[in-house]
């Protein structure tokens, strides 16, 4: 399925996701709205925005993301990740705009924190025959160095590739019209050798020693057969 001249509603435009998604779909040919949440409140009911069309896609890539936080913050977790994606999926449905929606590929753990419970329960929203759910992880480029983390949990397996290259999978999934579950990654392989690729010096925590640190249950490994 081309994107070019398809209008895309990303929600989340000016996340760590959504400013890599959206150059991609523009070089798609696609027009792309991104409005900042100070000029579309997904929380807000109804869930409605003011645009000049009617969007074709709607992705869905607002969400709260601080997962140790998740642990404390419960409600507000909750009600942005559950509740915000059924106010957009509902949008979606009103606007006749297929639904894209983010997940995580913590939801693939038995053994999930609070962050990634939501994350599963709002998958119940999106109709899988026409809609797309996306299991995937990612970090930014800087996510460990000197400057910022010098250390990294270990063993810790998982498929989690940096943003830039997970935004280029996920708007191939798009293009190529993907519906249901799509888990998005790259190789199998330890955090400690994606860190690495940009930080050769990361040190190591023991990963047993992860669960009193972040206060939930780590996954050690969150590796699965990849869609793309």
């Amino acid at each position: 399925m081309s994107l070019s001249g398809k209008k895309i509603l990303v929600s989340g435009g000016y996340g760590r996701l959504g400013r890599e998604l959206v150059p991609r779909l523009w070089q798609e040919g696609a027009y792309v709205m991104a409005p900042h949440h100070q000029e579309w409140d997904c929380m807000l009911e109804p869930c409605g925005l003011a645009m000049p069309s009617h969007p074709d896609i709607i992705i869905h890539a607002a969400a709260y993301t601080d997962v140790p936080k998740a642990e404390k913050e419960k409600s507000e977790c909750k009600y942005l990740n559950v509740e915000g994606t059924r106010r957009v999926s509902k949008l979606a449905d009103a606007l006749g705009a297929k639904m894209v929606y983010i997940s995580s590929d913590y939801v693939n753990v038995p053994t999930m924190g609070f962050y990634a419970s939501t994350k599963k329960a709002a998958e119940a929203f999106i109709n899988k025959k026409s809609g797309l759910i996306i299991r995937t992880s990612f970090k930014p480029r800087n996510y460990w160095s000197e400057e910022t983390l010098r250390e990294v949990f270990h063993p810790v397996y998982t498929n989690c590739d940096w943003v830039d290259v997970i935004a280029q999978k996920i708007v191939d999934a798009i293009r190529e019209g993907k519906t249901g579950i799509a888990n998005i990654g790259t190789k199998r392989k330890t955090l400690k050798e994606l860190a690495q690729q940009q930080y050769p010096a990361v040190g190591t925590i023991p990963v047993e020693e992860a669960d009193k640190i972040v206060g939930y249950i780590y996954p050690r490994d969150t590796c699965v057969d990849l869609t793309i």
